[in-house]
């Protein structure tokens, strides 16, 4: 079945131009079959704004997603903010957009339990999103800024994803759960539950961002980058917007990659 689906996710959409398509990889923040429905109602817009065909990819871990965006595989690629780093330095990707809000790391618990702040989880297993996600590095940093110990304190149960994570909560395989507030909404959707509370939020770095290749030419990217910021002014982004099915997008700003390395920095 897994298979089956990564060969869903590389399969490209719409193809009645007959061009080679543009490879859009998209981070794995959430199962695959999930991600291929959130996302396609995007690139379907771009290539409406494109005349391109555009092949929706990601892969079933964060570290082969991410070997795979150093080796520039993907020509438009959405990224966490820890990954931005290393792709302009690899590879030259070129930042077009970035989720309009900060991204904070979330503790979340279940509503019934008596757990109200980080001490009452000490000496307790913690799930969470993968190591190499941002929100991971962003909680555990935070705790160390707080006079907590993370290996002396907690036991970390690293997930294959953030629904992965939410479900060992559910199913009482653990006391809490690192994430992320997008990804709490649409665990709760999908599963139609509401059986959390977010007991600590940590401090915040800049959002997940849209990166592009610098092989793809500047007028298909300019077009790409003009569609994504203006994308809640049309029809049918205003209409998904809605739905909180995604997001809108701003633009990068001039000190957003300096505050990225000044965090990376302060975590090692």
């Amino acid at each position: 079945m897994l298979i089956r689906l990564i060969m869903l996710m590389t399969l490209w959409i719409g193809s009645v131009w007959g061009a080679e398509p543009y490879r859009f990889g998209v981070f794995p923040h959430m199962p695959l079959k999930k991600l291929h429905e959130v996302y396609s109602v995007m690139l379907e817009d771009l290539e409406d704004e494109i005349h391109n065909p555009v092949q929706l990819m990601s892969r079933p871990y964060y570290a082969l997603y991410r070997e795979e965006l150093l080796k520039g595989l993907y020509d438009v690629a959405f990224i966490q903010p820890m990954d931005m780093i290393d792709a302009v330095k690899e590879q030259g990707y070129i930042p077009v957009a970035r989720r309009s809000n900060d991204l904070h790391a979330i503790l979340v618990v279940l509503k019934g339990s008596s757990y109200q702040k980080i001490d009452d989880v000490k000496n307790k297993v913690i799930a969470s999103a993968p190591s190499e996600a941002a929100v991971t590095e962003l909680m555990l940093h935070s705790f160390e800024n707080k006079g907590f110990h993370v290996l002396d304190e907690f036991t970390i149960a690293y997930s294959k994803n953030h629904f992965a994570c939410l479900q060992k909560l559910l199913d009482n395989q653990a006391s809490a759960c690192i994430t992320a507030e997008r990804a709490l909404e649409y665990f709760n959707r999908e599963v139609k539950n509401d059986a959390f509370k977010v007991i600590y939020r940590s401090e915040s770095i800049p959002h997940a961002m849209i990166v592009v290749h610098p092989r793809v030419p500047k007028m298909v990217r300019d077009k790409i980058q003009e569609r994504l910021l203006h994308w809640k002014e049309k029809k049918k982004g205003r209409e998904f917007i809605a739905t909180d099915n995604l997001f809108d997008f701003s633009m990068m700003r001039g000190d957003e990659l300096q505050r990225l390395k000044a965090f990376k920095e302060a975590a090692k």
